[in-house]
């Protein structure tokens, strides 16, 4: 049934409406009559809402994500009002394992209730530094710029030293990990971290990359992903393998991001949702131009912050 023949018995329901009521008050059969038509109209304006519902559904297809609990839900990006530091950016914000901070040069802030609230770090880098080169290896995190070395403690870098990588070429950047064991990958320079000390780490299948485009998945599965070289890593025998993916080849790991339950790609006005191998485009609500490395989680919810007017938290509603 079309919206235009349900619109003319939307008339057809006024009318019998009517007579019913004036049956209604003319006979005492009129009463069951009368009640009888207001059955049948209600079926039509259910018979409407139902059409026009389905309508809505079709027209809006894109805009559904998949069944949580059975029941479907829509996602979206909804804009944010942060209080205290208003426009944090998403590669500014880090986390010790129990708090989350937000480090960009000589200002530092701590999330506390939803606030951001001003932070003060002691010793090491000071109070100039910023979270590109801040790792952890599951249980302490660490700053590492080059010369630059330290351990947190409490709110106080100290000045940690961890020997086997020579400190021209070493950035808490490129500091990885599988879920076990913690990397270092800087082109050929390949290290796994053993008894407090960086160890040459000898891949199969690829030996030459850098961490910025190792990715994982919701389940766990490391992958990497850059130029149309997609790889993804055995565990169990350290060994790159080629990896096939259809709908998106050609992307970059770094633009990879996940709500921890779906995984996602994000670049530009470029985005897709990954469905068993195939990506698959997707269109996001609220917020359509954004980059996934500025894509960042409180451990609950997401949120994508960049600038004074991109402040948004990712929802199901």
């Amino acid at each position: 049934m079309d919206k235009q023949t349900l619109s003319n018995y939307g008339w057809l329901v006024i009318v019998t409406l009517i007579l019913a009521v004036m049956l209604a008050l003319a006979t005492p059969f009129g009463t069951y009559v009368g009640d009888a038509v207001v059955s049948i109209a209600n079926g039509y304006v259910g018979a409407s809402n139902n059409a026009m519902e389905d309508d809505n559904i079709q027209s809006n297809e894109n805009k559904w994500d998949d069944k949580l609990n059975g029941t479907l839900k829509y996602a979206s990006f909804k804009q944010k009002v942060w209080q205290g530091l208003q426009y944090p950016l998403g590669i500014r914000i880090w986390t010790d394992g129990t708090n989350i901070y937000h480090s960009n040069g000589s200002q530092h802030h701590v999330l506390k209730n939803g606030i951001w609230e001003s932070k003060t770090f002691t010793g090491g880098p000071g109070s100039d530094f910023n979270s590109g080169h801040v790792w952890t290896d599951g249980t302490n995190v660490y700053y590492t710029n080059n010369s630059k070395q330290y351990v947190l403690q409490g709110d106080a870098w100290v000045e940690k030293t961890i020997s086997g990588i020579d400190s021209g070429y070493y950035w808490g950047s490129n500091v990885w990990n599988d879920g076990k064991n913690t990397y270092y990958s800087y082109g050929t320079r390949q290290y796994v971290l053993q008894n407090g000390a960086w160890v040459k780490k000898t891949w199969s299948g690829m030996t030459d990359f850098t961490a910025t485009y190792v990715w994982k998945d919701c389940s766990g599965n490391i992958y990497y992903s850059t130029d149309g070289n997609n790889y993804i890593l055995d565990k169990e025998t350290s060994t790159w393998k080629p990896k096939t993916w259809t709908g998106l080849t050609n992307f970059m790991g770094q633009q990879v991001w996940n709500d921890g339950k779906n995984v996602y790609y994000s670049y530009q006005e470029n985005h897709y949702i990954l469905e068993g191998n195939t990506w698959v485009v997707k269109k996001w609500e609220g917020l359509k131009d954004f980059h996934g490395a500025n894509i960042w989680t409180d451990g609950n919810k997401t949120y994508f912050s960049y600038s004074t007017t991109a402040q948004y938290q990712f929802t199901h509603e």
